[in-house]
This record gives structure tokens, C-alpha cells and sequence, in this order.
């Protein structure tokens, strides 16, 4: 399959957004209808920062937006069923649900990336350090005690509880579960069997099962979570203030979910041709956080025209001027390279149509249309945005290794 890497910086992207605006001044905007509502739903992890968005794009621009966090299995198929005017998922459609999605076309947009949190509580302990394998051994109830063996090897000198670990994992189909599931089975040395699923087996004798992010999240808040452990996109376990675990990740380093983490692991990852990100959960840089992630909303190519018109405004102000909002509520902000890629899908919604409005100061985010993409360089083999400083880009960036089956898998 097609790939591109993302290198992060943000020289690529320069000239082609300079076009674009010099078009864009010359191009009538669309007219938006104040007075419908544009519905969607699916993707947990996605689920804060669309909220954050809707709101603003309602101050911005007086458009509606409902959004309803069901799980990327259900937004998937809400997708299919055409209950929803656009889907979200973490994950691309497998091949069981791609030939009924490919009845209405479509295309991915990428507009969050963010990491998947281990979220727990146990006593006072708030610096917590697992690896992969350790992480792999309590996620499939082998490792059931605090205080087992693997867990006190990382954590020297941490008074850790003798108690039973109770797992809490997602009762409903999810990208997250499908996303951390594979991050399991790639780095646990044989500790996680499932491989990567969407549904989460519960651990037998101490699994907790709950629906969404918002469930696993509240139950190790609530009064019955002490001792207890999930995952969930970052942002729930700020807003809940829940410790997190920091990884260990490929290099040995201990990391938490922070932006700059996120998107030094991000810059590891490869681009399908469908738009999808194919992820490295074992970059070798000691900054990156290994489990992170991206969520796309999945959009019809062709949209009843006033609905098509919000929903692009709604996008092109979600990868753009909305991001400066991303690292407030849990997420990291999108590298230009994945704006870039976010715009393009955008301008396969109802191509032709009039240029959308933007929001002030951010008409170098704005999705191109028929009329102004040609102004625009065609996008380099290399897509390169802003990463950390430190972090030197491979030639040939490896999404996983050759030998593991997963690492064919998109997202």
C-alpha cells in the first residue's frame, strides 16, 4: 500500500497555503444556513474537542452542530445507515464494513490526535510507571495484584498496595479499546493474545465492563474505583483530575500523555493513500508517547448543499483555528502536514462548491476548493509539518515491524 511519511515542519506547507489565500481573497464565500443543524456521531476519544468546537463554531460562524459520543463502532455504522450526516472513528472500516461505507462515498479527515491514557487509582500513589508488557499482563488479568512482581520492578522504591487490580474496560464497540488492543499485542511480548478488536474482552475474576469513555472514566472516579485501572484519551482524565501512568515506552523512557509527547510520536507515523495514519507504537525516540492516536470524522463526498456548506465551516475551522484550543481540553494540537492532509479531504465534499468562511486570522487553514486548488503545489511525497526539535525523521519511517501481522493494520 501507498505510503507517505509525516515529517513534521512546516516549510512544505508554506507556499501552498500562501496560494490558497491569495485564491481565496478573489473566491465569493458560501452563504450558511443559521437555521439547520448538522448531526453526527461515533468516537469517544474525539468526543471533548468536538464539543469545544461546536461551541466556538457557533459563536464564529451561528452554525449548528450536534455531536453525540456513541463509540466508533456505532459511528461507523451510523455512517453506513445514513442516520447521521457524518461519522467518527479512530479507526478506519475494516473489511467486514467496507463495501456497504463504499456505497456512499466518502473520506477521512483527520482532526484530533491525542494519547490513549492509562487512567487508575490506587491509594495515594500518583507517579506510576508500567511497560508495554506489564501493561499487556494486567489489561489480560495476568498480573491481578498492585504489588505483583512486574509492577514493583518498575516502580523501585514506591510503597504499592496489596490489593486486587480491578480492570475497567469498554463494554461497546470502540476505536480506543481497538487502537490500545493492538499497542497490547505489538509491544506485550506475547502477554496479550486478542490481537487488536474493537471489543475489549473483559478480564475474567477482576474486569469491569462500562460503555464509553465517560463510563470507564467515571467508574475509577467514583467511590468503587479505587484499585482500579482503564484507558481513555487523556483529556477524561484531566477533567476527572486521575493520575495517569506514565509509559515506558521504546527507548526506556517513562512518558506521559503530553502534547509534545503525542506529536513526537505522531511524527512516526506513515500515510495510507485512503488518508488514514498507519501508527508506530515503537519509535525510538525517548520523547514520544507510545500509545498515541488519531480520530477521524467520516464525511460523505456529496451532501445536501446547506448541509455540506456547514459541515465543511465546521471542519475547516475544527483542523484550524480551532486546534489552538486542542492542548487546553486533553489533546495535542494537529501538525501542519495533517492540516494540510485534513484540508484536502475537505475540498472532496461537494467539490466546486464556494470557498467556506474562516475564522478571523486563520485563512491558511482553510480548505481548498475546485476553484482555488489548483493555486495550490501538489502535496510533496514527504508531508512535512513541525516536530520536536530533537526528533530526527527515519528515511523510511516503520509503522511496526515487517514480522508482526498488525502492522498492516490503518487508522
Amino acid at each position: 500500500m501507498k505510503r507517505t511519511s509525516i515529517l513534521v515542519s512546516a516549510v512544505a506547507v508554506a507556499l501552498p497555503l500562501v496560494a490558497l489565500n491569495a485564491g481565496l481573497a478573489h473566491a465569493q464565500t458560501a452563504v450558511l444556513d443559521k437555521g439547520i443543524t448538522v448531526s453526527g456521531q461515533g468516537s469517544t476519544f474525539v468526543a471533548n474537542l468536538v464539543e469545544q468546537c461546536r461551541v466556538d463554531a457557533k459563536n464564529e460562524f451561528g452554525i449548528n452542530i450536534a455531536y453525540q459520543g456513541t463509540g466508533s463502532g456505532a459511528g461507523r455504522n451510523a455512517y453506513v445507515a445514513a442516520t447521521n450526516d457524518f461519522g467518527a472513528s479512530d479507526v478506519a472500516f475494516p473489511a467486514a464494513e467496507i463495501d456497504k461505507a463504499k456505497a456512499k462515498p466518502f473520506v477521512y479527515i483527520p482532526v484530533a490526535i491525542g494519547g490513549i491514557a492509562v487512567i487508575y487509582k490506587a491509594g495515594t500513589i500518583t507517579d506510576l510507571k508500567l511497560s508495554g508488557p506489564t501493561l499487556a499482563g494486567i489489561f489480560a488479568g495476568k498480573i491481578q495484584k498492585w504489588d505483583a512482581e512486574p509492577i514493583a520492578k518498575e516502580n523501585p522504591g514506591v510503597s504499592l498496595p496489596s490489593e486486587i487490580i480491578r480492570v475497567i474496560v469498554r463494554s461497546d464497540s470502540s476505536g480506543t479499546s481497538n487502537v490500545f488492543s493492538d499497542y497490547l499485542a505489538t509491544v506485550g511480548k506475547g502477554a496479550w493474545t486478542a490481537g487488536a478488536t474493537s471489543n475489549f474482552p473483559v478480564p475474567a475474576g477482576n474486569g469491569v465492563a462500562q460503555r464509553g469513555s465517560d463510563g470507564v472514566s467515571n467508574y475509577v472516579a467514583g467511590s468503587q474505583g479505587n484499585f482500579s485501572i482503564t484507558y481513555a484519551e487523556s483529556s477524561y482524565a484531566e477533567e476527572r483530575k486521575l493520575p495517569v501512568v506514565k509509559v515506558i515506552n521504546a527507548s526506556g523512557t517513562a512518558v506521559a500523555p503530553e502534547a509534545s509527547s503525542i506529536t513526537e510520536a505522531m511524527a512516526a507515523a506513515a500515510v495510507n493513500d485512503d488518508g488514514t495514519l498507519l501508527l508506530n507504537f515503537q519509535t525510538a525516540s525517548p520523547k514520544a508517547y507510545p500509545i498515541s492516536t488519531t480520530a477521524y470524522v467520516i464525511a460523505p463526498q456529496t451532501l445536501d448543499k446547506a448541509k455540506g456548506d456547514v459541515l465543511r465551516t465546521f471542519l475547516t475551522f475544527m483542523i484550524g483555528a480551532c486546534q489552538k484550543k486542542a492542548d487546553k481540553v486533553g489533546y495535542a494540537p494537529l501538525p501542519a502536514s495533517l492540516v494540510k492532509l485534513g484540508n484536502e479531504a475537505i475540498a472532496k465534499i461537494n467539490p466546486g462548491s464556494s470557498p467556506v468562511p474562516v475564522a478571523a486570522g486563520a485563512a491558511a487553514t482553510a480548505a481548498p476548493t475546485a476553484t482555488t486548488q489548483a493555486a495550490a503545489t501538489p502535496a510533496p511525497t514527504t508531508i512535512a509539518a513541525k516536530a520536536a526539535p530533537t526528533t530526527k525523521a527515519p528515511a523510511k519511517p516503520k509503522a511496526k515491524p515487517k514480522a508482526k501481522p498488525a502492522a498492516k493494520k490503518k487508522y
